[in-house]
């Protein structure tokens, strides 16, 4: 996420604030490949029983019989629907924009009409426009073509290409109210940070600041000490670690809130907002291009749930499953760092776990979810590596079927041929 005036986004811009409204525009660039002769009215869009058409078109073709629509005034709108020129509009709640499928129709002047189907929620991205070439076929009823048959062929003998409508759409919508208020919160808390930035850069400009040498004077000393001392204390932590545990926990925790909070207010900055857009957008990207990342950032009807959100993010090779599985069989047994206080841990990352085995490896293991979060539950009994489990049974049969492929072809195994009568 970043500020609206920033060059790069993590997210789409959103459309002005009108509630759970939804928009779908089309801009109509063109018709290729007509039929011979056949010169098109209008190109009209239907969605939702509504129907909204173009103006005629403004050019035609000199190599095929083909037209072009070119922009200009609108005949009219209303309810948010417009016609005419070659843009045309439909409006409707978002979540009933997002799970249909649109109709392109071209229209002739004797009422018969080439036809063509978008489905929305798996064509395209909300608040993103997009580019089509949509192949056109004949309009028919109960299965009935209500116009003439294509032809293969054109009059010279050449070979008929199929015919195409060329446009552009653009489904948009508002964000879920979750994700408007972050994306608000993050704006106003950006604006913080570049103001104070800005005060505070305009007054230490105008401070005459010491030469940067002058901070070797009380550095060295101290780099000294430390080097000389930190034998000595690594010494009496090593011997004394039961005693020196809780003063390091803490420490540690003293460190990494720290850390956390010093990186949050770079990140917060403009040159850390970009930095951070440069390895998340990529990122984030293909997550929002994914149907469940589509459905947790739109309104587009139910949320998507944690295992379906894990199934997006998750890999799902063989190699990159087994790091993850291994990686949280270590976090789930890492309770034991601290015996009896680790345990309550284990409350917290039992049903995250849960979560991240199911999927994974549910198709493959349904029994595993339940394994997984009573071993995790349980006092003393994280030793079992549930994910490790869960990757055998679902990587090893394939591994060991490759290896008697692989065994065969070398003729460790011998091949057994039928016996002969």
């Amino acid at each position: 996420m970043v500020k609206e005036g920033d060059s790069k986004r993590l997210l789409p811009a959103a459309p002005k604030d009108e509630g759970d409204r939804g928009h779908l525009r089309a801009t109509i660039l063109s018709a290729y490949d007509l039929p011979d002769n056949a010169q098109p009215s209008f190109v009209s869009l239907s969605l939702l029983g509504k129907d909204v058409q173009t103006g005629p078109p403004n050019a035609r073709h000199r190599e095929s019989n083909s037209f072009k629509f070119v922009s200009n005034e609108k005949e009219g709108s209303r309810n948010g629907e417009s016609s005419g020129g070659n843009e045309v509009s439909i409006s409707a709640p978002l979540e009933l924009l997002y799970k249909e499928a649109a109709t392109v129709k071209v229209l002739f002047e004797n009422h018969e009409a080439l036809v063509a189907k978008v489905n929305l929620s798996s064509t395209l991205q909300i608040n993103e426009s997009k580019w089509l070439i949509l192949n056109l076929e004949p309009e028919t009823v109960s299965g009935k073509s209500t116009s003439s048959e294509l032809p293969e062929k054109s009059k010279d003998g050449t070979d008929q290409h199929p015919p195409t409508v060329r446009l552009k759409l653009l489904l948009s919508g508002p964000y879920r109210a979750e994700i408007k208020a972050v994306v608000s919160v993050a704006n106003s808390w950006f604006q913080v940070i570049d103001s104070t930035s800005s005060t505070i850069i305009s007054v230490t400009s105008k401070m005459p600041l010491p030469s940067a040498k002058i901070f070797l004077v009380p550095t060295v000393p101290l780099a000294a000490a430390s080097v000389v001392l930190l034998p000595i204390l690594l010494g009496l932590l090593t011997v004394g670690l039961p005693f020196f545990l809780p003063v390091l926990i803490i420490l540690l925790a003293v460190g990494a809130t720290a850390l956390v909070g010093c990186s949050g207010l770079y990140l917060s900055s403009s040159m850390g907002r970009e930095t951070a857009a440069r390895f998340l957008q990529p990122i984030m990207s293909t997550f929002i291009a994914t149907s469940s990342g589509q459905k947790l950032l739109y309104e587009t009807g139910p949320r998507p749930s944690p295992v379906a959100l894990s199934e997006t993010m998750l890999p799902d090779d063989m190699i990159g499953q087994l790091i993850v599985s291994l990686l949280i069989d270590f976090i789930g047994s890492s309770s034991y760092l601290l015996p009896g206080v680790g345990e309550s841990f284990d409350l917290g990352w039992a049903p995250m776990q849960t979560v991240l085995l199911m999927a994974m490896y549910d198709k493959q293991m349904p029994s595993l979810k339940y394994i997984s979060f009573i071993e995790e539950i349980m006092p003393f009994t994280d030793v079992l590596p549930s994910g490790t489990l869960g990757w055998v049974r679902r990587w090893s049969p394939l591994v060991f079927e490759a290896g008697i492929k692989k065994a065969e072809e070398m003729k460790m195994i011998p091949q057994l041929s039928p016996k002969n009568d």
